[in-house]
């Protein structure tokens, strides 16, 4: 993965996540210039729209939440006692303003990468469990357990607003050794938590997408989507084709379908030609995506169900398992076999 010194320091987080460490100084009667001087940040901050943080900023703050945790609690668990949804800026208010459960999780997949861009965020389903699984991007080191536990326990913030209906017990995986008692993690959120686990992961039940919320309002829904589209699209790393396609993609794999160009671009309201020229200016090409998300897929599938490479290989786009095991290698550096083996607790 990068190296967070090349490359943090270039993403953009959402700054109201300071109100996290924020929150905790001054239930612990500590100086919060000093949390915003340890975090690279003046105090009091800016309140301009769409202020952001860089990857450094983010860190520093976690780090800081770690090492003021009160003795005895479990990290994740003060952390997320002072993270309301809201923390989540428009993307939180778009989360608890949709219809139903299922339409709060496509919004978080849509605007992800305004929120926490150092992981992939992508749906699968897997018979009657939709897993959402998180794929970290950077190399975060002493931090990445905790920031991964933060990011996936976040998504399940949510609960609170569903329409009086008990949903399935969530399960949260994580791929690192707990960072405190496990029983712990259990009693704070009443969520399975498994670790060790080959990917970081969140499952849910199908069914339980048709939850209503509380306070589902189609029209502020519609409005917070407008004003998070004007927003990806004022990003100078912007690629709205580029993900706009990616989600077709990922959508259509889970239905077992392989959208030509044409069916792409009748769907983004695009022409093919149009499509193809938008995709070069964001610096990719339609083959190329498809690739990616296949392999993605791909991979998944292998750590994740116990399908035959070659039927996972013709879900992927492939008639040719010999062909698609060459394509994954160069994709990811090993084979299908090796990663199916290290899913299952052996060296790749």
């Amino acid at each position: 993965m990068p190296s967070p010194d090349r490359l943090l320091n270039s993403l953009s987080f959402p700054a109201q996540y300071l109100d996290v460490g924020e929150s905790l100084a001054r239930a612990l009667n500590l100086d919060v210039t000093d949390y915003y001087r340890y975090c690279g940040v003046p105090y009091p901050r800016s309140t301009q729209p769409w202020q952001t943080l860089n990857g450094t900023q983010i860190l520093r703050s976690n780090a800081w939440i770690m090492a003021h945790c009160p003795p005895g609690t479990l990290p994740l668990a003060a952390f997320m006692a002072h993270f309301p949804v809201t923390s989540h800026g428009p993307i939180g208010m778009l989360a608890i303003t949709a219809p139903t459960l299922g339409d709060a999780l496509q919004g978080a997949l849509d605007y992800a990468d305004l929120l926490m861009p150092v992981f992939n965020i992508r749906r699968h389903d897997r018979g009657d469990q939709v897993h959402m699984v998180f794929e970290l991007l950077y190399d975060l080191g002493e931090m990445s357990a905790f920031t991964t536990e933060t990011v996936l326990v976040a998504f399940l913030q949510i609960r609170p607003f569903l329409n009086g209906t008990a949903i399935r017990v969530p399960e949260v995986h994580f791929t690192h050794a707990p960072l405190g008692n496990p029983a712990d993690y259990e009693q704070a959120f009443g969520v399975r938590f498994h670790f060790h686990s080959p990917v970081n992961k969140i499952v849910l039940a199908r069914q339980d997408l048709a939850t209503p919320l509380l306070a589902a309002s189609p029209t502020s829904h519609q409005l917070l989507r407008e004003t998070l589209d004007q927003q990806k699209r004022s990003r100078p790393d912007s690629r709205p084709v580029t993900q706009a396609v990616r989600r077709l993609l990922q959508q259509a794999l889970r239905d077992n379908r392989l959208p030509d160009a044409a069916v792409i671009a009748e769907h983004l309201a695009l022409s093919p030609r149009t499509l193809s020229r938008r995709l070069s200016e964001e610096g990719v090409t339609l083959p190329k995506l498809r690739a990616a998300v296949g392999m993605e897929y791909a991979e998944w599938q292998l750590r994740e169900t116990d399908r035959s490479i070659a039927r996972i290989a013709e879900t992927a786009g492939f008639n040719d398992a010999a062909a698609f095991a060459r394509a994954f290698r160069r994709y990811g550096g090993m084979t299908p076999s090796q990663v199916r083996k290290s899913a299952d607790g052996g060296s790749p």
